[in-house]
């Protein structure tokens, strides 16, 4: 009788080591099944108390959420294959379906709303509250906002040679360093690192084009349909107490061939240009591949002129061998309070 019992204790000890060793092995892979990492994360900015993350996985899967201004995760989007904005407006996060092209919102508390002939149609939570993964976005706005078609360019057949910028022997006084140090750090997918790459090649020589007054890589860089905003300050006159007006910024909109035809005539004019840049910045669009946004201090100095502003590029790479820029914006320095008067991606339609 106690051979059996000790039969018996052993085999439940030997299922019960079986259980526990196949818990174990479960918990030690589970990092490997699509956990999101903390620290691989891109974040789109507060707006209203709320923000768009993207949580990124070890193979490069990408996740959608809504966290508050705290950090704190609020839900999941609850949308699959859609076009999605950046940022929360008046309260509501705009998306478009890609498949049927109809149009919606998803308000503060995650719920789904379509607009279907320009009427409102609540969507259940229940059917609708899953995990997302987006390919493609446009963002949408509550007013009208520049559009910028992003058409898939054709390279020049003579493209500019760019030299690499090596960045593990860039100084930490080199404007680049901070988003340098970002791809060296690692934690970025293969695509994403090399484009961030390929930005620091293109702003510098971008930088130098105009010290060296190289018109035709800058003709060669800006698609034939980019769209050039500058701003101009415009002051008005003194007040009755002989006192400096304010000063108001009124925006200019240009084609490529104005702008660098006005740009051939500064070159001409000025014997000595020199560029610097500070506080560069950036960042990639949450959905839309290959689209990314380029925020930078650009201090402009000629024997004849000189400027104090930021600068916002908008580059497509989604032709690896010739990126474009298709908007460049310009707001002088004075009229920018916060960075959140700084022009960025989240300013323009994409069609």
């Amino acid at each position: 009788m106690n051979i059996k019992r000790l039969q018996l204790t052993t085999y439940l000890l030997a299922v019960l080591t079986t259980v526990l060793g196949c818990v174990a092995a479960i918990l030690w892979l589970l990092p490997t099944f699509g956990i999101y990492d903390k620290q691989k994360e891109e974040r789109y900015g507060v707006y209203e108390g709320m923000e768009l993350v993207a949580r990124i996985d070890d193979k490069g899967g990408r996740m959608y959420v809504v966290d508050d201004a705290d950090g704190g995760q609020l839900f999941v989007v609850p949308v699959r294959d859609c076009i999605l904005d950046t940022r929360y407006r008046n309260g509501s996060l705009r998306f478009k379906e890609k498949a049927t092209g109809r149009e919606g919102f998803i308000d503060r508390q995650g719920r789904i709303t379509l607009m279907d002939d320009g009427r409102a149609m609540a969507v259940p939570m229940e059917k609708n509250h899953t995990a997302t993964s987006f390919t493609d976005s446009r963002p949408t706005t509550e007013s009208t906002p520049p559009a910028v078609s992003v058409a898939r360019p054709v390279a020049p057949k003579a493209a500019t040679r760019i030299t690499h910028v090596d960045l593990r022997t860039m100084a930490h006084s080199n404007p680049f360093y901070r988003e340098a140090a970002k791809i060296l750090k690692g934690g970025l997918t293969e695509d994403d690192a090399a484009r961030r790459r390929k930005i620091l090649d293109y702003c510098e020589h971008f930088r130098t084009a105009y010290t060296t007054k190289d018109i035709d890589f800058l003709r060669q860089v800006f698609s034939d349909n980019a769209l050039i905003i500058v701003g101009n300050v415009v002051r008005t006159s003194r007040n009755r107490d002989n006192m400096a007006g304010s000063g108001r910024v009124r925006y200019s909109l240009r084609t490529k061939s104005e702008y660098l035809a006005k740009l051939t005539q500064a070159f001409a004019a000025s014997n000595k240009i020199d560029v610097k840049f500070s506080d560069f910045r950036i960042t990639r669009h949450p959905t839309m591949d290959g689209i990314y946004g380029v925020t930078l201090r650009q201090k402009y100095r000629s024997d004849r002129y000189g400027d104090d502003g930021y600068v916002f590029l908008l580059w497509d790479f989604r032709d690896p061998s010739m990126p474009l820029i298709h908007v460049r914006t310009w707001q002088p320095s004075k009229s920018v309070d916060g960075a959140g008067g700084v022009i960025g991606m989240t300013d323009f339609n994409f069609e």
